[in-house]
């Protein structure tokens, strides 16, 4: 039995045309997560951990608007620390070296971005999975198929057709136990190609998005957190405290000054009024006088 002949038979033809087509259909799904990922991590590698406060609704929209990100994204927001720093510096970039970044993680970037929430998801995973055991299955059904129909052509009314019917019988059992050859292999075949696409396609850069994200965000943990979150009270209470110490005094300053400054400027401009009025009508009195003198 020649290799050719092998090989056109319609159940290896059937298995080998089975395999082809879940290569063909995991090539274009791992094809379409290298995309969509290879360009979030082009974009996260352009960020700048000391940009980051003032890029930070570049960087929202551009997680949002992917499609592949954009769930994992709206978690991910959730467990960030946003101060009012980052309010400041959205405004007023700096390019100052010493200048760190005040927006930090609460978790690990590894818990939102993932195989699963990255990969699995957006793929059809379970059925990538079962490829392998079709392909095996295909084996044991092509070759009980194969060993029945061969069993239907074995003819012994004539002792001149057995020994023809039994080297039919053979080479049909031969190509059955061929069928589940060729389905075991394919479908070794097959989980060793999907593993190694895998991770050059979809493992490499759901890794490398991880460690850009580390790179981004400063991870403080919930102990650290609320100690921070302590002395940030004790600072913001020191601080009212002076404040209100300080309030009646600067209330009493204020007013004078505002009496200094305004009422008392007032008052002389009226008194020097009055001045001139009282001298005006002094002299108007004197002239009244010397008229009733004349008479």
């Amino acid at each position: 039995m020649t290799l050719l002949k092998i090989l056109i038979e319609p159940a290896i033809l059937i298995i080998t045309a089975f395999f082809l087509f879940f290569i063909m259909t995991v090539l274009r799904n791992y094809a379409k997560v290298e995309k969509n990922l290879n360009a979030v991590y082009v974009f996260l590698r352009s960020l700048n951990k000391k940009e980051l406060s003032y890029r930070f609704n570049e960087l929202d929209n551009f997680m949002k608007n992917n499609a592949f990100t954009s769930t994992s994204w709206e978690d991910f927001k959730k467990a960030l620390i946003f101060p009012e720093k980052l309010f400041v510096a959205a405004k007023n970039p700096t390019s100052n070296n010493e200048f760190k970044p005040e927006i930090y993680l609460t978790l690990d970037a590894s818990y939102f971005f993932n195989e699963d929430t990255l990969v699995y998801s957006k793929i059809n995973h379970k059925f990538i999975q079962t490829m392998p055991t079709l392909l095996t299955g295909l084996g044991p059904f092509f070759t009980f198929l194969k060993m029945a129909i061969a069993f239907t052509e074995v003819n012994f009314s004539m002792e001149s057709n057995v020994g023809q019917s039994l080297n039919g019988l053979i080479a049909n059992i031969q190509i059955a136990a061929l069928c589940s050859v060729f389905a075991v292999g394919f479908s070794l075949l097959f989980m060793f190609i999907e593993k190694i696409m895998y991770n050059r396609m979809c493992k490499k850069y759901y890794l490398a998005i991880q460690k850009e994200l580390i790179r981004l965000f400063d991870v403080v943990t919930s102990e650290k957190f609320l100690i921070d979150l302590v002395k940030e009270s004790k600072i913001q209470s020191i601080t009212n405290e002076k404040l209100l110490k300080a309030l009646p005094e600067n209330f009493a300053k204020a007013i004078d000054k505002c009496i200094s400054n305004t009422t008392v400027p007032y008052l002389e401009n009226i008194l020097y009024s009055l001045n001139k009025l009282n001298e005006s009508f002094n002299k108007g009195n004197n002239g009244g006088d010397v008229v009733d003198k004349l008479f």
